[in-house]
C-alpha cells in the first residue's frame, strides 16, 4: 500500500481562532467585556482649549520637579482661587486657569514672593497663539500691534497731583561736613614740636577718633554687672575698670606703708609682697633673683641691701613683638586698627609695673593750669583712674584730645581732668603698638562691632602673623593677621564678616523707622546746629543736627556708597510703606524712608539724614541690609511763630537766613513729650520776614 507525504509545516491550530474576530471576546463570568475601548478623538479639542484660553486668564507652570503636582498647586495658589486646571503630558506643563485678572494678578505675586518653588512662563511665539484661535474667533481686521513689555527701569513722567504729602521743592545737594585733622604735618615741623620729639615716626598724623556718638548716650558706656564691686565703662575703644569700694578717696604715697604697701628695694615699685623673715619688699620673682645672694646674707640682720650699678629696674625692650609671637589687644582705635602688646611674662610684669607707678604717683602730682600744648605729655584722670597721655588737639579748649599712650585710646577731655607728667614718668616705657587688620575695612562704628570690641578685653591671647613687606610707611602701621588661640578664630575674618553688609531678599519683610535709635537734640536756649535742608520751609519746617553729628553723618556716606555700588544686586525695588531702604539721590546712595505711591513708578522717599522728600524711581532704590544699625542724627524742627502764607520774596529771604549747610544759633528749642516733636524759636525770625 503506497502511502504519500503530507507538509504539516504550516500548521496553526490557533490561527482560526486568532484571526476570527467573533472570537476575540473578553468577559469575566458575568458577560461583561473587560476591555474598554478608548474614545475617539474629539476633532474640536485644540478648538475648545483655545476658547478657554481666550475667556480665561491662565498661567503655564512646567512640572521642573516630581513634586510640582496638581494638589501642590492647589495648595500653593488656594482652592478658591483656580477656576480649573489642564496638564498636558507631552509638553509636561500644567495650565492654571482663574476666573478673573484680579485673581491671576494674586497668584502672580505668590509666584514672585517664592521663585524657587515654582516659576511661571511668561508668554510664547506670537505663530504659536493664532495656530491655536480658533475658527469662530479669526477676523478678517488686521490685528493690533501688541504693546511694548513693561520695563522696570523706563522712566516715565513723574505725577506729582496725585500725592498727598508734600515734596521738596528743590533739588540742593546733601551738605558734607569733614572733621579737621587732630594732627597735621604743622605740628611735627613746628621749632621746637613736641610732637615730632614724642612721634618722631609719626604714627599720630592718621590718627582718628571713632567714638563720637558714644558721647550722645546712643549706646550702652557702663556696666556695674559683670563684675561685683568694679563698674566697666566702655569708652573710645578700650575698657575701664573702677572699682566702687572707697572710689571718692585719694590714696596718698605716704601712707600706703599703713595699708602693707611699700616700694619694691631693686625696682622702686608699689608692692605688698614681702620677704616673711626680714619683710624686705620685692614685686616679684625676677626682682627678687637680682639680689637673691646679697638678701641671704642680709636677712634677718636688719641691715640694709649695698646695690651695685648693675642691679636696679630692668624693662624689656618695648616696640611690636616678632612675627609668630602672642599678644593682647590694650585698645581698638579704627574698626581696621587695634593696639596690640606683647603676652610674654616679662613684657606682663613691666607693663603693670609702669601703669602702677603712674597711678600710684599720678596722686600727688599737680593740676596744669594753663592749657597744654600738642605733643606735651600729661597725667589724665578719669573717675580714680590716672593714666599717661599725650595732647593732639587743643582747638577747643572744651574738647582737649589726648591718647592714652599706655593703651592707644583716643578720648575727649577738659582742662580740670589733666594733670602735669614728670620726666621720669613720661621716660618709662610704652608698650601697646598700633597694628592694621589685613583685608579689614575702615567702616563706620555700628553697635555689633563695638559690642565685639569691648568683649576683646586683655585677658585674650592671640597669635600675630605679619610680613615686613607689608608695612604701610604712609600709615607707620604694620599689617597683620591675628588669630585667637583657645578658640582657633580669626579677627580679621570676624571683623570682616560683620562690617560686610548682606542684601536682603525681595520676600524679606523691610525694616520700620522705629527699628533705628534717634539722637535726640538738646533743649534749651543759644544752641547751635546745621541746616541739613530747607525745601520744606514753605511748611514751616527745617531739619537740622549739631555739628558733631553731622561729622558722623558724612563719614557713613562710604559704607552707603560700597553697598549700593559694588553689593547691591536688584535692578529695582520698591518698599513697603514706611519702611527705610537705600535711594540714591543725586548719584549719591543714602537711606530713606518710603512714604508714598502713586502708580507712576516714583514713590515718595525721605532722606532721613537729611529731610528732603523727592520721588524717586524705583530703579534708584536698593532693600535696607540689616547690618545698617545707624542711628538717626537729623531732627524735624516746626518754626516756632510761623505766620502760614509767605510771599517768594519772603521765602527767598528765608532760605538764605537757613542756608543748607550753615550753622545758626537757635534762640531756643523746645521738646514737646505729647506730640513727640521739637519746635525751634529764632528772635530774628520777624525781622527777616518783615512782620509788624
Amino acid at each position: 500500500m503506497e502511502t504519500s507525504e503530507e507538509d504539516w509545516s504550516g500548521f496553526n491550530p490557533m490561527a482560526k481562532d486568532f484571526y476570527d474576530e467573533a472570537q476575540n471576546t473578553y468577559t469575566n463570568e458575568l458577560g461583561q467585556n473587560l476591555i474598554e475601548e478608548a474614545p475617539a478623538p474629539l476633532k474640536d479639542e485644540k478648538e475648545k482649549r483655545a476658547t478657554r484660553q481666550a475667556k480665561y486668564p491662565y498661567l503655564v507652570v512646567p512640572k521642573s520637579s516630581p513634586f510640582l503636582t496638581e494638589m501642590m498647586l492647589i495648595n500653593f495658589f488656594g482652592r478658591d482661587l483656580i477656576h480649573d486646571m489642564e496638564y498636558r503630558r507631552v509638553s509636561r506643563v500644567y495650565f492654571v486657569y482663574f476666573p478673573n485678572i484680579g485673581s491671576l494678578e494674586t497668584a502672580r505675586l505668590r509666584v514672585e514672593r517664592f521663585p524657587n518653588l515654582i516659576r511661571c512662563i511668561t508668554g510664547r511665539h506670537q505663530t504659536e497663539r493664532e495656530s491655536t484661535v480658533p475658527e469662530s474667533l479669526k477676523s478678517n481686521e488686521p490685528m493690533p500691534k501688541p504693546s511694548p513689555a513693561f520695563s522696570l527701569t523706563e522712566r516715565t513722567p513723574v505725577d506729582l497731583d496725585a500725592r498727598n504729602i508734600a515734596v521738596s521743592s528743590a533739588r540742593n545737594k546733601h551738605p558734607e561736613f569733614r572733621r579737621p585733622p587732630l594732627v597735621t604735618k604743622e605740628d611735627y615741623t613746628a621749632k621746637g614740636s613736641l610732637m615730632a620729639r614724642n612721634d618722631p615716626n609719626q604714627r599720630y598724623l592718621n590718627v582718628k577718633y571713632e567714638f563720637a556718638l558714644e558721647r550722645h548716650g546712643v549706646y550702652r558706656v557702663k556696666d556695674e554687672t559683670k563684675i561685683s564691686q568694679v563698674i566697666l565703662h566702655f569708652r573710645s575703644g578700650r575698657t575701664v575698670p573702677v572699682s566702687t569700694i572707697n572710689a571718692d578717696d585719694k590714696i596718698k604715697p605716704e601712707n600706703l606703708l599703713e595699708q602693707g604697701v611699700s616700694k619694691c628695694v631693686v625696682c622702686q615699685n608699689w608692692t605688698d609682697t614681702f620677704c616673711k623673715l626680714c619683710k624686705m619688699p620685692f614685686c616679684n620673682a625676677s626682682c627678687f633673683a637680682d639680689v637673691a645672694d646679697k638678701h641671704k646674707e642680709a636677712c634677718g640682720k636688719g641691715e640694709l641691701l649695698e646695690l651695685d650699678a648693675k642691679v636696679g629696674r630692668k624693662f624689656p625692650k618695648p616696640g611690636l613683638p616678632p612675627s609668630g609671637s602672642k599678644v593682647r589687644i590694650t585698645a581698638f582705635e579704627q574698626t581696621n586698627v587695634v593696639y596690640v602688646r606683647s603676652a610674654d611674662i616679662q613684657v606682663d610684669i613691666a607693663y603693670y609695673s609702669v601703669l602702677t607707678e603712674v597711678m600710684m604717683k599720678g596722686k600727688t602730682a599737680s593740676k596744669l593750669l594753663s592749657k597744654p600744648v600738642c605733643g606735651q605729655i600729661v597725667l589724665y584722670e578719669f573717675e580714680t583712674k590716672i593714666s599717661r597721655a599725650m595732647v593732639l588737639n587743643v582747638d577747643d579748649p572744651k574738647d582737649i584730645y589726648v591718647v592714652c599712650i599706655d593703651f592707644g585710646s583716643v578720648e575727649v577731655t577738659q582742662l580740670e581732668n589733666l594733670y602735669d607728667c614728670s620726666p621720669y614718668l613720661a621716660a618709662l616705657p610704652c608698650y601697646p603698638v598700633a597694628v592694621q587688620l589685613r583685608g579689614v575695612r575702615r567702616r563706620f562704628l555700628v553697635p555689633n562691632i563695638r559690642e565685639i570690641m569691648y568683649n576683646l578685653d586683655q585677658e585674650l591671647i592671640f597669635d600675630i602673623k605679619y610680613s615686613k613687606r607689608e608695612y604701610d610707611f604712609s600709615k607707620g602701621l604694620q599689617i597683620v593677621v591675628m588669630t585667637q588661640i583657645d578658640l582657633n578664630i580669626s579677627l580679621n575674618r570676624i571683623f570682616k564678616t560683620i562690617l560686610t553688609p548682606v542684601e536682603p531678599g525681595l520676600s524679606e519683610m523691610g525694616y520700620k523707622e522705629e527699628w533705628l535709635s534717634h539722637i535726640r537734640l538738646p533743649t534749651g536756649k543759644n544752641i547751635d546746629l546745621v541746616v541739613m535742608d530747607n525745601t520744606l520751609i514753605k511748611c514751616g519746617l527745617i531739619y537740622c543736627t549739631p555739628i558733631d553729628l553731622a561729622y558722623e553723618i558724612t563719614k557713613m556716606q562710604r559704607d552707603l556708597q560700597d553697598y549700593g555700588e559694588k553689593i547691591a544686586k536688584c535692578q529695582s525695588y520698591a518698599p513697603q510703606q514706611h519702611t527705610i531702604c537705600i535711594a540714591k539721590y543725586e548719584g549719591k546712595w543714602c537711606r530713606g524712608l518710603f512714604l508714598e505711591t502713586v502708580g507712576d513708578g516714583y514713590p515718595s522717599i525721605l532722606f532721613i539724614d537729611y529731610g528732603n522728600i523727592v520721588p524717586t524711581h524705583v530703579s534708584d532704590i536698593r532693600p535696607y541690609p540689616p547690618q545698617f544699625t545707624f542711628p538717626m542724627m537729623t531732627t524735624e524742627l516746626d518754626l516756632i511763630g510761623w505766620p502760614g502764607e509767605l510771599t517768594d520774596e519772603q521765602i527767598k529771604r528765608l532760605e538764605q537766613f537757613l542756608a543748607v549747610g550753615s550753622t545758626v544759633s537757635c534762640s531756643e528749642i523746645i521738646y514737646s513729650k505729647e506730640d513727640n516733636n521739637y519746635s525751634v524759636r529764632f528772635d530774628k525770625l520777624q525781622e527777616i520776614l518783615n512782620l509788624p
